[in-house]
């Protein structure tokens, strides 16, 4: 229990954020710390009306990075995520398969180079264990096959279109799988970096996203 009020507190307490909040350097939540926190925020998550997709989320392999009492995200996967023909198929489908749920706390994605506003995302009030109220925004990810080798990740908000659409790329193997989530080349005037979703370690998509107060 000691552990899991340390992670609430790293992640969601509520502070003056740094303008150099993601430029500050981000560290990789614990991975005991990670599932624990993950269980909490997949409970609020289940509870989002007329989701695009449907995800079934497996805490055990939840992941994420931090900049404590600033920043943070983290990624759960869809339970049973395996390369394999059955989830090749669902790549073909109208909305895609399934991937995981990313949450993001005092970040937001970039789109012409300005923060989304929060009515374009979900937010879920969460509750922390000193009885403090957070805002957490959650985006839902799917993979879509749009042609033979153009694979796009999907990001959906509030709205039924995805809020991002990004294709993949292969790279070299690294990162945990089956899904990873990390941020580079952040730019410290514009507080903005590249976030990085890599799927079984070697598929990459990427878009910009910013320091935003939730």
């Amino acid at each position: 229990m000691k552990q899991f009020i340390v992670a609430i507190i790293a992640i969601l307490i509520l502070v003056l954020p740094s303008a150099n909040a993601i430029a500050d350097g981000l560290e990789p939540i614990g991975s005991e710390e990670a599932k624990q926190l993950a269980k909490r925020l997949c409970e609020e998550a289940a509870k989002v009306e007329k989701p695009q997709i449907k995800i079934e989320p497996d805490a055990e392999k939840a992941n994420g990075l931090h900049s404590p009492g600033k920043v943070g995200l983290m990624i759960v996967p869809q339970k049973d995520l395996k390369e394999g023909e059955e989830l090749a198929a669902k790549f073909k489908t109208d909305k895609g398969a399934s991937l995981a749920f990313l949450f993001l706390y005092n970040l937001a994605p970039v789109i012409d180079g300005k923060t989304v506003d929060a009515s374009k995302l979900r937010s879920l009030k969460f509750t922390d264990n000193g009885g403090t109220e957070h805002t957490v925004h959650v985006l839902l990810l799917a993979v879509r096959q749009l042609s033979e080798d153009d694979y796009r990740l999907q990001a959906y908000g509030h709205d039924e279109k995805p809020l991002i659409e990004s294709k993949f790329s292969e790279g070299e193997k690294q990162g945990p799988e089956p899904i990873g989530v990390d941020v580079k080349e952040v730019n410290e005037q514009t507080r903005q970096g590249k976030l990085i979703v890599t799927v079984f370690g070697k598929y990459k998509a990427e878009f910009q996203c910013g320091h935003k107060v939730n």
